[in-house]
């Protein structure tokens, strides 16, 4: 399976134009996709770095690698995550997998 990717854009002022042409980029080829690609975008904000974050699952590499996000591991829920566009049960397919279990034990 492909990695998850994380993008950082500074705080909210310098985060607003980058996010926007990659949210547009993003649903350019989304709404191309069938239903249940996997594809989504989410965002996460860190109040006190004042930093907003960018995740794409690993049905969005092509466009993570085109914005030279970096991979990671998959955003939790305390994360403080928010859905940009695709499909918000793509960060759920993530505990689908067995080794994922294990690994969160």
């Amino acid at each position: 399976m492909s990695s998850w990717y994380k993008l950082g854009l500074g705080n909210d002022d310098q985060a607003f134009e980058p996010t926007l042409r990659i949210q547009q980029m993003f649903m350019s080829k989304f709404l191309m996709c069938p239903p249940g690609s996997g594809r989504a975008l989410f965002s996460c904000y860190d109040k006190e770095k004042d930093e907003l974050w960018l995740y794409f699952s690993p049905a969005a590499e092509d466009i993570a690698l085109r914005v030279y996000a970096e991979p990671c591991e998959p955003p939790t829920a305390l994360d403080c995550i928010g859905l940009l566009a695709g499909e918000g049960d793509a960060l759920g397919r993530e505990m689908d997998e067995p080794a994922l279990w294990a690994k969160a034990a």
